[in-house]
């Protein structure tokens, strides 16, 4: 086998594993800690965080914390969105990502509407939580 046909070979399979690494990695997860506390919203409510575990409207919800290109993110195992009076578990409904304003020490909660039209709910952390 001539050198040019071995260098083609070799530069093949190093693009080939480095493009199924790329693919099969996942996001890379946060400590779960960095967001533990109280987030509040003064018409839907409020929401507890703690090692993985969200408490909202009497429901226990369990998550991971993530970062994509938009920022970090709580990844909760069910929907969790709020409406104009009430922070909306559904248990049967596809999860949301819920947006983090800082990885390191955030500050802010974003919530989706339940309704169509998507409007944001920003639930800021309490002091002291």
């Amino acid at each position: 086998m001539s050198a040019n046909k071995a260098v083609g070979i070799a530069t093949v399979v190093m693009v080939l594993c480095a493009w199924a690494y790329i693919a099969l990695s996942r996001e890379p997860r946060l400590p779960t800690s960095i967001a533990n506390g109280r987030y509040s919203n003064g018409c839907c409510g409020t929401i507890f965080l703690h090692d993985g575990v969200m408490t909202v409207a009497n429901q226990r919800v369990d998550y991971i914390i993530e970062r994509d290109k938009a920022g970090p993110y709580v990844l909760p195992t069910a929907y969790v969105g709020a409406s104009v009076h009430a922070v909306v578990v559904k248990f049967d409904a596809y999860p949301l990502k819920l947006r983090l304003d800082d990885a390191a020490h955030p500050h802010q909660l974003e919530l989706l509407d339940d309704a169509a039209d998507g409007v944001r709910y920003s639930f800021t952390r309490v002091n002291g939580s």
